[in-house]
Parts: C-alpha cells; sequence; structure tokens
C-alpha cells in the first residue's frame, strides 16, 4: 500500500490539519532559510495533497493559507520593494497559481473516480459488475477463512427472457433489467452486493448471512420483484439457485459455479423457484 493510499484512509479533518501543518513547517523553514530560497512551489504539495484526498472546498482554505504564510515569511525576511503595491500583487499572483492547482487537482481526481466507477459498474443497470463482484466475493472469502462465518450467494435469472426482447423489443428489455436491478438493490440489506453478471443473470452476495437470514432475504427479494413486473404487466418469472457456505470455498469461480447449478436446477424442473443448498468448502484452518 503507498503512502497516499494510506492516507486516503484517514479522516477528512485529519487531513486538513496535516496540509496546515505542512504549511505552517515551509512557512517557518522559509522564514529562517531567509529570501534567497524561493519556496513557493513547496506550497504546491499540501495544496495538491488536500485536493487530491479531501476535495476542492478544503483545498481553497489551504490555498489561502499557503499565500497567507508565503506574504508573511517574504515580509519578515527584509524580501522587500521600493513599490510598495509590488508584494501585494505578488501574493495575488501566487493565491492565483495555487488555486489553479486545486482547480486542476481536484477535477483530475472527480475524473479518476469517474473512470474508476464506470469500469467497475453495469453501464445499463448501474448495479456493479462482473470484475467488481469477483473482487468483493474474493474478499469476503478471505474474511469467512479468518473469522470463520458462513456467507450465502443467490444467483438469479430471468426466464425466457429472449421472449421478452423479440415480442417487446430490446428498449422493454433493457427497461426490464433495470427495473429487475433496482427492485433487487431496494430489497437487499446494506451489507449484501448484487451484480449483473451478463445477459439476464444477476447475482447477490450476503456476507456473513447464515441459511435462515439468507432465506428471508431472497424471499422478500423474489417477492417483490415478482410484483413489479406483474405491475409493468410484463410476463416474467425469475429462477433463483441460492447457496449458503459454512466454510469458504477455494476459489470465487467455485463459488459461482455451484449457485449457477443450483439455479440450472430450477430450470431444469420448472423455473419461477427458489432452491437453496448448504455446502462446505475447504475446511476453515485452526489459528
Amino acid at each position: 500500500m503507498t503512502i497516499l493510499e494510506r492516507l486516503g484512509q484517514r479522516s477528512k479533518p485529519f487531513l486538513i490539519i496535516l496540509g496546515l501543518l505542512l504549511v505552517v513547517l515551509q512557512s517557518v523553514i522559509n522564514y529562517l532559510t531567509g529570501p534567497d530560497i524561493a519556496f513557493f512551489i513547496f506550497y504546491l504539495l499540501p495544496i495538491s495533497l488536500v485536493a487530491w484526498l479531501v476535495g476542492r472546498r478544503a483545498a481553497v482554505f489551504v490555498s489561502l493559507a499557503s499565500a497567507a504564510g508565503y506574504f508573511f515569511t517574504e515580509q519578515t525576511t527584509g524580501h522587500l520593494d521600493a513599490r510598495p503595491f509590488i508584494p501585494y500583487f505578488n501574493v495575488f499572483a501566487q493565491l492565483a497559481a495555487f488555486l489553479f492547482v486545486t482547480y486542476f487537482v481536484s477535477a483530475l481526481r472527480r475524473s479518476h473516480d469517474q473512470e474508476r466507477k464506470l469500469a467497475r459498474t453495469d453501464d445499463l443497470t448501474g448495479v456493479i459488475n462482473r470484475r467488481s463482484f469477483f473482487e468483493a466475493s474474493q474478499h469476503e472469502i478471505n474474511r469467512a477463512r479468518r473469522h470463520r462465518h458462513p456467507f450465502t450467494v443467490a444467483y438469479m435469472d430471468v426466464d425466457d427472457f429472449k421472449l421478452i426482447n423479440d415480442n417487446y423489443g430490446h428498449s422493454i428489455g433493457d427497461t426490464v433489467l433495470r427495473s429487475v436491478s433496482q427492485t433487487i438493490k431496494n430489497n437487499i440489506r446494506e451489507i449484501d452486493v448484487v451484480a449483473r453478471l451478463g445477459g439476464d443473470e444477476f447475482v447477490i452476495l450476503m456476507p456473513e448471512t447464515g441459511e435462515a437470514a439468507a432465506q428471508a432475504v431472497v424471499a422478500r427479494v423474489h417477492q417483490n420483484i415478482m410484483d413489479t413486473m406483474r405491475e409493468y404487466g410484463w410476463p416474467i418469472t425469475f429462477s433463483i439457485g441460492v447457496v449458503t457456505w459454512t466454510t469458504p470455498p477455494r476459489t470465487v469461480d467455485i463459488m459461482i459455479k455451484q449457485a449457477d447449478e443450483a439455479m440450472y436446477e430450477v430450470k431444469n424442473g420448472g423455473k419461477n423457484r427458489v432452491t437453496h443448498l448448504r455446502l462446505s468448502g475447504e475446511p476453515v484452518p485452526a489459528t
């Protein structure tokens, strides 16, 4: 983990105070070294740091503090000019430069965050995509190994979705998928994760969730998405395979494969049902 990543885990007040302390430190060093060494560029470090990790407003405040600190040290170290307005012109020019860096770095951070979000999100439904789901699942498998708790995965498929596209059009098909994903999101817990793995297949990861709790969540989700489909008059049902892992599987691929197979058992048995398995993966090592 890099220093920037470690700092990113700290609170915003801590980061703002850290930025201001760096400004004070640089002002003191600037005062001690005198006017012969230019410290202007070093003030960009705390400004850029706060702009990237906290945001534009906080960075504007640090920019004002930097301009004030630089002006004070320049004046007290005897860096004078025969024309009295020059120091004030200079400090406003420096502040403009600080604010430009603030705007540039904060805009770069917003662009960076947006690109990361797009890379992790399914562009049609807004839920996370396959890659992000695999990362979240691997994290949960690792946690389950350490803390010895169960977790549950539900694999959901829209029955005969091709008929919706053929009979109603692809735009309605897209609306169906968006409605399904939104209804699932509205009916799962904050700790749960929903993803679209592709096509008309969705998956729900329920961390630290045993069989009974998972059955309650899946039943609520199934009931509400069926109500949504009936509300819009769409002849759609859902096949759902649910697997509760009492000990974690070796890999995410195994986890997905078992839930997928459970879902296909439902499809092969008549569709529009939920099946729930209770499996044990590799033994949790003793600590």
